[in-house]
């Protein structure tokens, strides 16, 4: 029997706060310097940001859920609904992220003679990669522990 579904999202959104926290603070040691540095810098503050935000949002939704979960006011099918919803959001994100991946190698490439323009499109298709192979990864997750479900 898998452990509940809450729990398991609470501890799934873990890497995105550990990287989100991690970017946030490199992305700060960057500021000083001009340019590449500098722009690749800020982006990696701005997502880092926004990272964490939605890390601590949605581990405290899961936790909350966790709780009801284990009080009995949520039952397995009220589970399964958001697992599912979870997994079609981290589906959509996945392919939103390799339009940040595209949109920022244009936009380094675009702008080849300007360091400050290629920090801010390396930057941007940095912060998309490791969102693509997170939400890949945690989407094609969830979808195993869904079959598994069905198969208990």
């Amino acid at each position: 029997m898998q452990e509940n579904f809450f729990v398991y999202q609470r501890r799934a959104l873990r890497p995105l706060l550990v990287w989100g926290i991690g970017s946030s603070v490199l992305g700060a040691l960057m500021l000083p310097f001009a340019g590449f540095w500098r722009h690749f810098g800020l982006q990696a503050v701005a997502w880092g940001v926004i990272d964490v935000l939605l890390a601590m949002i949605g581990r405290r939704s899961a936790l909350l859920k966790a709780e009801r979960m284990a009080t009995g006011e949520l039952e397995e099918r009220d589970a399964l609904r958001e697992a599912e919803q979870f997994r079609k959001i981290l589906t959509v994100n996945a392919g939103l992220d390799v339009g940040y991946i595209l949109v920022g190698l244009a936009v380094a490439l675009r702008y080849a003679e300007r360091p400050d323009r290629q920090g801010l499109g390396y930057g941007i298709a940095t912060q998309g990669a490791f969102l693509l192979v997170f939400d890949a990864l945690l989407a094609r997750q969830v979808g195993q522990r869904m079959d598994a479900d069905d198969h208990e």
